[in-house]
């Protein structure tokens, strides 16, 4: 088994693609959290003082429509979160329904341990995510110990 712990942003048993897996690994290189606001590589469709928000660059299959939004601060544990990052963020998932027409879905916020949580990325985020009509989206909660057959770092 290998070891991951030397990486703090990402951890890359949950990366999906080859494409993701290149880009986390880059940004841990140069010492960036690939999620900070400056470090985002796709249009940050609107940020408030604790989240940005972002359409997934890598949805989920079957899904119609994926936001990312994400921690504006270094915030990587749930427990650290405030009741003001609490608030903003319902707020956040009801403007997103209103603006994009978001008539049924799912919201994930994944946490802890991403060998459990399945998340790729260490900085605290949520995806909000609406399946295109008959499809289901399966967003992983549990994780890996390797990299999927066919990654490498």
């Amino acid at each position: 088994m290998s070891d991951y712990s030397k990486y703090k942003y990402f951890y890359p048993p949950n990366a999906r693609t080859q494409e993701q897996l290149d880009i986390m690994v880059r940004m841990e290189a140069e010492g960036k959290d690939s999620m900070a606001p400056e470090n985002i590589e796709q249009e940050i469709l609107f940020q408030t003082d604790y989240w940005h928000v972002s359409k997934n660059r890598f949805p989920y299959d079957g899904a119609e429509q994926q936001f990312l939004i994400v921690a504006m601060q270094p915030v990587y544990r749930i427990e650290e979160m405030s009741p003001e990052m609490w608030g903003d963020l319902q707020q956040i998932w009801y403007r997103l329904m209103k603006e994009y027409d978001m008539v049924g879905g799912g919201f994930c916020m994944r946490f802890g341990d991403p060998s459990r949580s399945g998340a790729s990325l260490t900085r605290l985020h949520a995806h909000l995510i609406m399946p295109k009509e008959g499809e289901k989206v399966r967003p992983p909660i549990g994780g890996k110990k390797e990299l999927k057959e066919g990654l490498h770092l």
